[in-house]
């Protein structure tokens, strides 16, 4: 059970809501068409921008599909920007990449050819490329492309994105009226290693953040779960002695007792120690920390700043979900955790949030994990958690690692995703869903050669189809990179957007991938929007004109 009357807790009480208002502009961009590898022309946005407002009281109908029947055909075939979203989007670049060399930064000595797959690089181009093997999907060398310039537009897939994401504009429309209750709207995106790097949902959290809000950091693990571990803004130092279990890690205990985010970090040393500090001017004033209430829990001393805020027990008569809150006057705290060595202190993370209005993005990946494991996690300790969260959109953003599954049927995979569906949409009524499907993920043989991976598509293909029943939105990031064996070229790229493994991309690919999801999810609420305010949707023909893709 949730805890809320411990010596030093408090449940959370509502924080003020200040109104917040949404400008539009006179018109809005469809620009920055450049930053995608498909075709960009001047002039109105063609079919796909709804005539009405959106009706974001309806209830998702499974049938309903964003194209034709039967067809995953996208309804408009570029993203919708205004002039605030283009702001957004330059915010989340800066907060990734440097301000000389951001996504839209033009590179006149690389360029994007017609038929990628057509030209191969020189020798000596590949020699200099980082972590390129320079053999490309069918054993040929790919091109050194600007990889900036990598990507297509890819809208969003299943119900119209009115009852998909319904409750998510919703919120976001509520609190830019200064009506959220607690004045927060949240966001947990769950995935294996490409969500735990901590960068794409680091884009949309700045993008939200800059147009909607800064609700705060969010969700991150209270003590090292691996060596290399950290956010963009937030950074945890932990000693030895700290054990990290999770449901992919067979050495681990398998109870399910994982919190919010499938990983508990424990220890029942009285040496051990972990910190949870501030980065990159990120700042709070309401933290909280998750731990596992049990008959043999232990206690921790809390520091914030060097000075002790609480003795928190973690006994309890049965097993349940531990929160102790507080406030501190806003700023960079460090928050240090000293177990006193009584008995098992297990955690299962910490929260930042900011006193005003404004979104908060969780980021909650586990490298190597799949989305199956969700269902060995506690329900009752998870959905405990999920609800003190009280989402407003659940990212689901896994499919990688279950590409390498052959042993298990696709149809298996298949039941554990509706499985998995069924368990978010009971612990989160209120909550829109977007499953994020894999990008690609070739097989590379003993000598380089790099050739299409059949379960993948298989994959995306069972994705699809379980958002389109379970009335979620899905977004095909295999499609987005440039379909089976694109990832060759992203490795080749310069500047190089994925890394050699071919599985992981580059901070830079990361963000691209950032910001054409974020193209994907907001493209459908500005159109509404802009519809309905009767303002015209054009492009920018100087924006295009300097960056204009290839035909």
């Amino acid at each position: 059970m949730m805890t809320g009357g411990m010596a030093g807790t408090h449940p959370r009480a509502p924080m003020r809501a200040r109104r917040f208002a949404l400008a539009l502009g006179p018109a809005a961009v469809v620009g920055l068409w450049g930053l995608y590898g498909g075709c960009a022309t001047s002039g109105t946005v063609p079919g796909g921008i709804p005539p009405a407002a959106p009706d974001f009281d309806r209830r998702p109908a499974v049938a309903e599909t964003a194209g034709p029947a039967g067809s995953h055909a996208p309804s408009t075939t570029r993203p919708v920007r205004t002039p605030e979203a283009d702001a957004a989007h330059l915010a989340a670049q800066r907060a990734l990449l440097p301000d000389d060399d951001l996504l839209e930064t033009p590179r006149a000595s690389v360029a994007l050819p017609a038929d990628p797959r057509s030209v191969a690089p020189s020798d000596d181009v590949l020699a200099h490329l980082p972590g390129s093997s320079g053999i490309g999907a069918e054993g040929t060398r790919p091109p050194a492309v600007d990889g900036n310039r990598l990507g297509t537009y890819v809208p969003l897939e299943g119900p119209p994105p009115a009852d998909a994401l319904g409750n998510f504009y919703r919120a976001l429309d509520a609190l830019a009226r200064g009506e959220d209750p607690d004045g927060k709207v949240r966001v947990l995106v769950y995935g294996a290693s490409h969500t735990e790097a901590d960068i794409y949902p680091h884009y949309l959290r700045v993008y939200l953040r800059h147009r909607f809000g800064d609700g705060g950091h969010g969700f991150i693990q209270a003590a090292k779960p691996k060596p290399w571990y950290r956010h963009i803004e937030m950074r945890v130092a932990s000693t030895r002695h700290w054990l990290a279990e999770h449901a992919q890690r067979t050495k681990g205990r398998q109870d399910g007792l994982f919190g919010l985010s499938g990983l508990s970090t424990t220890t029942r040393k009285r040496s051990a120690r972990t910190k949870i500090t501030h980065a990159a001017d990120s700042v709070a004033s309401h933290y909280e920390v998750f731990f596992l209430e049990q008959p043999s829990g232990g206690s921790f001393d809390l520091f914030v700043d060097g000075r002790k805020q609480a003795r928190v027990p973690t006994r309890a008569e049965a097993v349940g979900a531990g929160v102790y809150a507080f406030d501190v006057p806003e700023g960079a705290h460090a928050l240090e955790i000293r177990p006193r060595g009584d008995g098992e202190v297990r955690l299962f993370g910490v929260v930042a949030e900011r006193e005003g209005p404004g979104v908060v993005v969780d980021t909650l990946g586990i490298g190597g994990t799949r989305a199956a494991n969700m269902l060995t996690w506690d329900p009752a300790i998870w959905s405990a958690y999920v609800a003190r969260r009280d989402p407003a959109l659940v990212v689901l953003a896994y499919g990688t690692n279950e590409a390498t599954d052959e042993d298990q049927p696709i149809e298996a995979y298949a039941r554990d995703l509706d499985a998995v569906l069924d368990r978010i949409e009971a612990a989160a009524p209120n909550a829109s869903c977007v499953l994020m499907g894999p990008g690609d993920f070739p097989v590379v043989g003993d000598d380089g050669t790099v050739v299409a991976r059949p379960r993948l598509s298989q994959i995306v293909e069972v994705q699809r189809e379980a958002a389109r029943r379970h009335g979620c939105a899905f977004w095909d990031m295999l499609a987005f990179m440039g379909g089976p064996g694109s990832m060759a070229q992203w490795v080749a790229a310069q500047p190089a957007m994925a890394r050699s493994d071919h599985i992981h991309l580059t901070r830079r690919g990361y963000a691209k991938v950032g910001m054409a999801f974020v193209d994907a999810l907001f493209s459908p609420y500005d159109a509404g929007r802009l519809a309905t305010s009767g303002r015209e949707i054009v492009a920018d023909g100087t924006r295009e004109t300097m960056l204009r893709g290839s035909p």
